[in-house]
């Protein structure tokens, strides 16, 4: 995978308008980006500006995902939240 496929789709999500389409987007963009973090890290490439671009964009999907559809929000949003509670 390259680092234009998780853009891509994180685009996609971001510009989503059908809140039915939404959902599904965002699951594609984080499965995409977890995807490339897995393959920087198994390549040991030096590419700290993609993985901080990477975070970026799975934080904006939490927010896209809890503004936008917070009655189908996704397990992995979900259980993240979780994690992430004080």
């Amino acid at each position: 995978m390259t680092n234009l496929l998780w853009r891509e789709k994180y685009t996609e999500a971001m510009l989503a308008l059908n809140p039915e389409e939404l959902t599904v987007k965002i699951a594609a963009a984080e499965e995409a980006i977890r995807q490339r973090i897995e393959e920087l890290e198994r390549s040991n490439e030096n590419s700290g500006e993609e993985l901080w671009a990477l975070n970026d964009a799975s934080r904006g999907l939490r927010v896209l995902a809890q503004a936008e559809c917070p009655a189908t929000n996704s397990p992995k949003l979900d259980s993240r939240q979780r994690q992430e509670a004080p």
